[in-house]
């Protein structure tokens, strides 16, 4: 009889472990990991951003570092004394371009994360606020947020971009990174009205389902709903145009570098770098490393972005089966 309720109670053990219940983010991950370009996607993407952090270890020479006896160097020129190849030839400047490679993908890339990360704070704040109080205080936010996005951006983000660096104050303050920062509160600036929008529209869904209704009958006050209950059943939604937006201002960010608006030399950038190469001889090597190769990494990365995002679309998605 022992034997048996053991036996019985061991069955009943291995049946609570089998049944235990998967959270939602362990459920995503396996979603995810069923949609291949998005794999395929997080593994490039992985790739450029380990490559960018160690630039420092990888590269073999400094971004600013000069060779002038080697101007457009072509591929595998023989280096400074004491100094390797260079990989991919010289720029006009007599630069190793494969270091300036490495380098730019850590401005491009940072550029990015920072105003994607700091436009969905500011856009799921006033979506959230605007949704979960709505009348006037609705109606002025979203008023404002209308405003922003009836606005010219492209001349917009040039004039800023241009007039903010005339301010002598910045440039003692700030010194050679006073580009990135110029570059990063512009895109800033008109890149959270989308988001707010969306998490507006999802609050509106959400402010009137039981749980929220709970929460107030509890007597939660509205910042409690608003940052414990709104926010985080939002996030779905928040975290896809997170993704999108960052393929987003990659694209932004080279086209004003490459204007001359954004970063600025000798900082280097994927999108400045392009800029740089319209000096460049119209020769093979040159063609390549100096256009093709930037160009080829903002590519890459914005692709693998939207495939990462297409993903999490699908998998955050509970009626899709994947």
């Amino acid at each position: 009889m022992t034997d048996t309720n053991s036996v019985i109670a061991s069955l009943e053990d291995e049946a609570q472990k089998q049944e235990k219940p998967v959270s939602q983010w362990m459920l995503v991950w396996r979603r995810m990991r069923r949609h291949k370009l998005a794999m395929f996607g997080m593994g490039v993407l992985l790739f450029l951003v380990l490559l960018s952090l160690f630039a420092a270890t990888i590269a073999p020479y400094t971004y600013d570092e000069q060779d002038l006896t080697k101007v457009f160097g072509s591929w595998f020129v023989a280096g400074l004394p004491d100094k390797p190849v260079h990989v991919f030839g010289t720029d006009s400047l007599g630069r190793d371009t494969l270091t300036r490679i490495l380098y730019a993908g850590r401005i491009s890339l940072g550029v990015a994360l920072v105003v994607t990360l700091l436009s969905i704070a500011i856009g799921t704040v006033v979506g959230a606020v605007s949704g979960a109080f709505g009348g006037w205080v609705d109606g002025i936010l979203m008023r404002f947020t209308d405003l922003m996005l009836t606005l010219p951006q492209l001349p917009l983000l040039l004039i800023l971009s241009s007039s903010l660096r005339q301010f002598v104050g910045l440039q003692n303050l700030l010194g050679s990174s006073l580009s990135v920062v110029i570059i990063v509160f512009v895109l800033v600036i008109f890149g959270w009205m989308g988001v707010a929008r969306l998490v507006r529209g999802s609050v509106l869904s959400l402010r009137s389902m039981d749980f929220i209704e709970a929460a107030r009958a509890l007597g939660a006050g509205r910042s409690r709903i608003i940052f414990r209950h709104l926010i985080p059943n939002s996030l779905a939604p928040i975290i896809v145009a997170a993704t999108l937006g960052f393929g987003v201002v990659i694209i932004t960010e080279s086209a004003l570098s490459f204007l001359g608006f954004g970063v600025m030399p000798p900082v280097p950038t994927w999108g400045n770098m392009l800029n740089e190469a319209r000096s460049a001889p119209q020769v093979g090597y040159t063609l390549f490393t100096q256009t093709l190769a930037p160009g080829l990494c903002i590519f890459l990365t914005v692709l693998s972005v939207n495939f990462i995002g297409d993903g999490l679309r699908d998998a955050l998605d509970p009626r899709l089966k994947m």
